[in-house]
């Protein structure tokens, strides 16, 4: 199960969008995805390690600020 770390939507992984495809980082799996409810976007880190750990954590990607137009 992977949970939005914006909104705490719980889904499992076909419940949100991938943006990217999923790359390795020393021994995790990372996939980029966006929440269907905030839009928010994380990347989800899921892995086991050498001694046979399994760790799964998100991190939250800053979110874009838009600029409004003046009028």
């Amino acid at each position: 199960m992977v949970k939005c770390p914006f909104c705490g939507f719980e889904s499992d992984e076909s419940g949100f969008r991938i943006l990217r495809e999923p790359w390795r980082f020393r021994f995790y799996t990372v996939k980029r995805f966006e929440c269907p409810k905030c839009h928010g976007v994380f990347q989800f880190y899921s892995g086991v390690s050498v001694k046979g750990k399994r760790s799964e954590f998100t991190i939250r990607i800053k979110p874009r600020v838009f600029e409004r137009k003046s009028s």
